[in-house]
């Protein structure tokens, strides 16, 4: 967002804030997040819409992660709104080795969800110090910025469970630990859309296909086909298969599906899953 005071430390790295009042009903939109966000709901109650969901209310005292490269709209639910907009582009805080085994292996298993958190008071207080100094204009001043960068992340690794964080941060965490387990795990909620899948992953263009090509050895769009059609056969080979059981596996509407199986094997889900009993 643009009213996020950026700064920019000897390092590169991007850490900045904005405090936002609005009344009832009133917006603020942002046609692509160029960092990532995590946003406090200090007063009343939001309704946002993301890359990731529509019009999910976020309500006073609670908090949710949002990462760049997608469409981001507020709407005001309360009169006397306010908000706290964090922005970031890396965790700069490495969290414990058992902390980052557990991301590593249950980072990846779920959907993107992006749920919200509650604020517990470690946090809050936080919150108010950011508060305070964005509105003494001293958010502008990198040192501070990566000092309340540091002690924020602190904060969520040592007050909230590895689940939690795992859960709240996503598809952040993922992606960054271990590439094939992202795009293993992730390539599903794209629907062969490699643009997508780059954005889901915050990572450049050139630094993206070149992983990609390193780990697969192939264009991310054939893989991502190839992989596809196996777990549509996989899928529609289970005992007592449906057309919604196999679309809900592939987390896809019916509808798709059947464009899908007529576009690659010329025929309905049923006909396919008909198929391979024989």
């Amino acid at each position: 967002m643009d009213s996020i005071e950026l700064a920019h430390n000897e390092n590169g790295r991007i850490t900045g804030a904005s405090y936002i009042s609005l009344d009832r009903y009133e917006t603020v939109t942002d046609p692509f997040l160029q960092h990532h966000v995590v946003l406090f709901v200090i007063k009343g109650a939001i309704d946002l819409t993301c890359k990731h969901y529509s019009e999910k209310t976020v309500r006073e005292g609670s908090m949710t992660f949002l990462s760049r490269g997608g469409l981001l709209h507020i709407k005001a639910g309360n009169a006397r709104t306010s908000l706290l907009v964090f922005g970031f582009d890396e965790v700069a805080i490495r969290t414990t080795d058992s902390l980052v085994d557990f991301l590593t292996t249950h980072g990846n298993l779920k959907g993107h969800v992006h749920n919200t958190l509650p604020m517990k008071t470690s946090i809050r207080h936080i919150v108010e110090g950011i508060v305070t100094e964005v509105r003494k204009g001293k958010l502008k001043d990198a040192s501070i910025c990566q000092a309340w960068h540091t002690v924020l992340f602190i904060t969520f690794v040592t007050y909230y469970t590895k689940a939690q964080v795992t859960e709240f941060f996503r598809p952040l965490v993922s992606s960054e630990i271990n590439f094939r387990d992202f795009i293993e795990n992730n390539y599903l909620e794209v629907d062969g859309n490699v643009e997508k899948l780059i954005l889901f992953s915050g990572m450049s263009h050139h630094h993206f296909h070149k992983q990609f090509n390193e780990e697969f050895g192939m264009s991310p769009k054939t893989w991502m086909l190839e992989r596809f059609k196996q777990e549509l056969i996989h899928h529609s080979s289970r005992p007592n298969a449906t057309t919604s059981f196999v679309a809900s596996k592939l987390r896809i509407t019916d509808v798709r599906l059947c464009q899908l199986t007529r576009k690659y094997y010329n025929c309905t889900p049923m006909e396919l899953i008909e198929k391979l009993k024989k």
